[in-house]
């Protein structure tokens, strides 16, 4: 019962701070003419306010430094540090606009500092395709790139209002429920901070008078907290009985839950690989972008995509405990061929509508061909 209202009032503190703090900063982005102008990629039409991530990363300050007082042995330190590293790459990105490599170099140094500490390396995959223990120099590399690959699977996501804020919360939201049924009250109460800072963020990301946008220090910042705590389930040496499902299973059930964002970033990796273009060129083949074409506003938009992301998460988490680890991965696979097929279809983009007409050309041909 202790529990309950412990983390309860933190949920309070950390909402009603980053509820006040965040007006604080989009003020000071608007004296300063810190703002983000629309471009030809953009979904919105007004320069806004950015730097609204300023406001998470003084959330997961105060909130990390005040945990190592109640939860010895921990690794807040570490935390802070690579926390402070990816949001000074943030920063600058927002307001120079760094070149990708050198973005990138920033995100491996952040990420290289938690490799320090077990708890953010994949030691062992449960037994899942067979795979127990891993390597030390496999772990580490392995679970750098996860890090960096999911850091910037958000930083892409983040093209619409609300969608960055609302796929955390609800990654972060099965992830405190699985914390919570293992007793990892210290990744639980990071978890609950992402909640509270996301969910007051949402009240201004959404508004018209008020609108500020998280900026590249809050898609950073963001996604290596989830990433961190992806890993941290992954290395857990823990029984998963009361969790209700034989372990093996679980690297597919953290797939599921990342379901939106491993989708978006696999698709444009894929589209800009076959049309011979750099991993890092922009365009506008996201979820968010095809989603919006369709005439949906960026709150319904981003409703719709974090629903869909919820239901596949819950839908993984009872197959698994009623399904073994083949079936299950068959159904997680199918799940993902079918957005593929789906946002294809759906995509109104140049390109993709080019491709759809080759296509359609190539398949007649072979049907007259063959009869």
């Amino acid at each position: 019962m202790e529990n309950i209202y412990y983390f309860t009032l933190l949920f309070v503190l950390i909402f009603l701070g980053t509820y006040i703090l965040i007006p604080k900063i989009r003020n000071f982005s608007l004296k300063f003419n810190l703002m983000d102008a629309p471009g030809i990629r953009s979904s919105h039409a007004k320069i806004t306010p950015s730097y609204g991530g300023v406001a998470f990363y003084i959330s997961y300050i105060l909130a990390l430094f005040f945990l190592q007082f109640f939860f010895e042995n921990q690794v807040s330190l570490t935390l802070l540090v690579a926390i402070s590293v990816l949001f000074f790459t943030g920063l600058f990105d927002d307001l120079i606009n760094l070149k990708a490599k050198v973005k990138l170099f920033g995100q491996i140094l952040g990420v290289s500092l938690l490799m320090s500490q077990p708890d953010f390396r994949i030691l062992s995959l449960h037994g899942f395709m067979g795979i127990y223990e891993i390597p030390l120099m496999v772990s580490i590399a392995g679970s750098m790139f996860f890090l960096l690959a999911i850091i910037n699977a958000f930083n892409l996501l983040d093209g619409i209002d609300g969608l960055t804020a609302i796929t955390g919360i609800i990654v972060a939201s099965f992830y405190s429920y699985m914390f919570y049924n293992l007793g990892y009250f210290y990744y639980l109460s990071i978890s609950i901070t992402t909640i509270a800072t996301l969910l007051a963020f949402l009240r201004f990301n959404f508004s018209v008078r008020r609108k500020i946008f998280m900026g590249d220090t809050g898609s950073l910042s963001i996604g290596l907290v989830l990433g961190l705590l992806t890993l941290k389930l992954m290395s857990a040496d823990a029984v998963y009985t009361s969790l209700n499902f034989n372990p093996k299973q679980l690297p597919l059930l953290l797939i599921a839950v990342l379901y939106v964002p491993i989708l978006d970033t696999c698709r444009v990796m894929m589209i800009r690989f076959f049309k011979g273009v750099s991993m890092f060129s922009p365009d506008r083949n996201h979820i968010h972008h095809i989603i919006v074409d369709f005439g949906l506003s960026h709150r319904k938009a981003s409703s719709f995509i974090g629903l869909v992301n919820f239901c596949i998460g819950l839908l993984m988490f009872f197959v698994i405990i009623n399904f073994n680890t083949l079936h299950s991965a068959l159904l997680l696979i199918g799940i993902f061929v079918a957005g593929i097929l789906l946002l294809f279809l759906m995509n109104k983009n140049k390109t993709a509508l080019r491709l759809k007409v080759k296509l359609k050309t190539s398949m007649l041909r072979m049907f007259f061909f063959t009869w």
